[in-house]
């Protein structure tokens, strides 16, 4: 066999379990995710985001949650919500928010048992969306800073641009669907 590379791939071996289902599918998501949200609310750096969310709110949010991570971690799912930009454009989250969700997550791991091997995959599909969660100016403070926004056109309508794809913002194909 001339030309061909040795490998350790066995071609007739069964292909991994995708990680939704090593996680141990829709239900074992569910309730992590809610766990990983009722966290973040008790967290002194992020609480603060659920604290004018009403709890119709709070149910779509965890439910787009579950919908999400079974979708991108190889679930029969499909995710409905909008794409992790527009959802968090105009958040303002930052650095800090960042961290703090993952004590969260990292709380959630050692609650649930969960092994390194897939507390790295996880955060590796947590982390390829950092650049479309973190770094958006507020939408409030940019509305204060422009008085004459018409608020209904958005950050964009007074030259505020986020994602800046000028400053060459690395977004992951999946984490905009829409183009926004």
């Amino acid at each position: 066999m001339t030309g061909t590379a040795h490998s350790d791939i066995d071609p007739t071996a069964e292909p991994q379990p995708s990680l939704y289902e090593r996680l141990g599918g829709y239900d074992a998501i569910y309730v992590f995710a809610a766990a990983a949200l009722k966290k973040g609310m008790a967290h002194p750096d992020i609480g603060h985001i659920w604290a004018h969310m009403s709890e119709s709110t709070f149910y779509k949010e965890h439910i787009n949650f579950v919908d999400f991570l079974s979708e991108q971690w190889g679930g029969n799912v499909r995710y409905r919500g909008r794409d992790m930009v527009t959802a968090h454009r105009g958040m303002g989250l930052t650095e800090v928010h960042w961290n703090a969700m993952f004590d969260c997550l990292y709380e959630c791991y050692d609650e649930f048992g969960l092994p390194q091997e897939l507390r790295d995959e996880v955060d590796a599909s947590f982390t390829k969306f950092k650049p479309a969660v973190v770094g958006s100016p507020s939408y409030r403070d940019v509305v204060l800073a422009h008085p004459e926004i018409d608020v209904t056109k958005g950050m964009k309508s007074v030259g505020v641009h986020w994602p800046d794809r000028r400053r060459g913002a690395a977004i992951p194909a999946e984490a905009e669907q829409s183009g926004s």
